[in-house]
Order: structure tokens, then C-alpha cells, then sequence
């Protein structure tokens, strides 16, 4: 019983309300039932005063109900959950186990369809309103792979797969292969996004990203101004990792090391982003 409700003369007037509808009766018919005084049964109707334990215990085996159907706020589901409960306490055991395999298994079902539907590939949804330099080829041929892996919120390290290289410096060809998998911490992640490493083969990035580390991308079709993107380059598909910036007419991308010259995907050679650095981890 939920304490917050216990004393609500609110509540508990909405369902007596409800179960005298259920039976059509009217206060008067059910005060004569119940042999209540007419007075007191008003005052309860009209949330004015509160019943007696002991009466909303008589009101409850005229109801048929459990107590918590006169004292909780009423939902659909709990008067669903109640009406399950009432059947199944008066079945036998052997009976009740039939019930629990079949709820089970029920909830296994919208287990696996939740997990479905929260399977995202923002990456897809694409703006109607483009710029010219943002390619949108790019984001519509870019997919993830079918064996991207699925996990449980309470596991500790998720299986996120690895595909090919990104370059940080000159753009060398990011092409989508599986390459194995790299454990992340679950907590990085969300059952709303998708997620990939690549291995950066390039200084431009260093001392921040060095040569030879693999980066964690979630898939986004793009990030706010500052933010690390992977982006991937209309010809041949060249991906390069930077930060990226906005302009009026193109897309900036520019390099932690002062070396390398800053990069523009612009309308002649558009490019778009296909996620965002999350997490750099070195292998020793």
C-alpha cells in the first residue's frame, strides 16, 4: 500500500465513485447495503471526511477488491495488476506456475522488442535542408554492420566492433570492414546510439590522440562546433579525424597538431560527419 495515499479523502471519493458506477448503484442505494448512515457515506463521496479502517475493509469485500483499490490512486495498470493478482492467489500451485512461465515469458517478448526499437541509427536521419557542402550520399550509404552487438544495461563490458582505420593527417580510405571487437565500460554507452572504434594512423591529432590509438565514435550526423568528428569525404569515401568546425559555405576541420594545415569540405568536394570521439584508448 502506498503510504502517500493512505488518507487521501480525494482518491479515495474518486473510487468509491467508480466502484458504485461499476454496480449502478447511488450513494443512497449503497449506505441502505452496506447499513451505513447515508450522511457519512455523502461526506466520504464528496471527500469531505475519511472512512474508518474497519469500513473500508467492509467496502472492500462488497467490491470484491483488495483494500489498495479504495486507498491508491487509480490507473488502469494497477486495476489490471490487482484483477491478475485476485485470480491467480485462488489457483492452485501447480496452476500459478503456469501463470508465472506464461508472464515470463511475456515479458522476455517485450523484452527483445524494446530492445528493437531503441536500436537507433541517428546517423539515418538526414535533414531535409542540407547545405551544399555536407554530402548527402555520404550519409545515406553509411551504415552500420548487421553484427554491431547487442547488450544489457547491468553487463560491465560490451563488445563494440572495430572498422578499419581513420586517418589523422592526410585522409586515407576509411572503409567499413569488421575488424574484431574492443570492450568499452557499458556506462559509455546508450541503448540509443550506436557505437564504433577506429584506429587513428596519423600525427595530426597528437599529443591528444596519438598514432596508433583507437578512438570510440558514436554514431551522429553531427556535432557541435569544437567537437572531435570522424568525417568522411564524398571521394573515394576518405574518412580523416578532426575538430570541426561550421562556416558559412563549408565545414572547417582543423588539427590539435599546429603542423597540419586546417581542411574544408566544401561544395566542390563535399564530406560529411559520421560521428563523434568519445573516448582515445592506447594499447601499450
Amino acid at each position: 500500500m502506498k503510504t502517500k495515499d493512505l488518507g487521501n479523502k480525494e482518491i479515495m471519493s474518486e473510487n468509491i465513485k467508480r466502484h458504485l458506477s461499476k454496480k449502478s448503484l447511488n450513494v443512497k442505494e449503497f449506505s441502505e447495503i452496506m447499513g451505513f448512515k447515508y450522511t457519512t457515506v455523502l461526506d466520504w463521496v464528496n471527500a469531505k471526511t475519511y472512512p474508518r479502517i474497519d469500513k473500508i475493509e467492509l467496502m472492500s469485500r462488497y467490491f470484491g477488491v483488495d483494500k489498495s483499490d479504495l486507498v491508491e490512486k487509480y490507473s488502469e495498470t494497477s486495476s489490471i495488476l490487482s484483477e491478475i493478482n485476485k485470480i491467480s492467489s485462488q489457483l492452485e500451485e501447480p496452476r500459478q506456475k503456469i501463470v508465472l512461465n506464461t508472464a515470463t515469458n511475456q515479458l522476455d517478448e517485450q523484452n527483445q522488442e524494446k530492445k528493437k526499437e531503441s536500436k537507433v541509427i541517428p546517423i539515418n536521419k538526414i535533414p531535409d535542408d542540407l547545405p551544399p557542402y555536407i554530402s548527402r550520399k555520404i550519409l545515406e550509404n553509411f551504415t552500420m554492420p548487421t553484427n554491431t552487438m547487442e547488450y544489457e544495461p547491468d553487463e560491465d563490458m560490451v563488445d563494440v566492433p572495430i572498422l578499419g582505420r581513420i586517418a589523422a593527417g592526410l585522409p586515407l580510405d576509411a572503409v567499413e570492414n569488421f575488424d574484431g571487437t574492443r570492450p568499452v565500460p557499458a556506462h559509455f554507452l546508450s541503448s540509443a546510439r550506436d557505437y564504433y572504434w577506429l584506429m587513428v594512423d596519423g600525427h595530426s591529432m597528437e599529443p591528444k590522440i596519438p598514432f596508433g590509438s583507437y578512438v570510440l565514435i558514436e554514431a551522429v550526423p553531427d556535432v557541435s562546433d569544437g567537437t572531435i568528428g570522424a568525417v568522411l569525404f564524398h571521394d573515394d569515401c576518405q574518412a580523416t579525424l578532426k575538430k570541426v568546425y561550421h562556416e558559412i559555405d563549408c565545414l572547417r576541420l582543423v588539427s590539435i597538431n599546429k603542423e597540419f594545415k586546417d581542411q574544408f569540405a566544401t561544395q566542390d568536394n563535399p564530406a560529411a560527419v559520421i560521428g563523434q570521439a568519445v573516448k582515445v584508448e592506447i594499447d601499450l
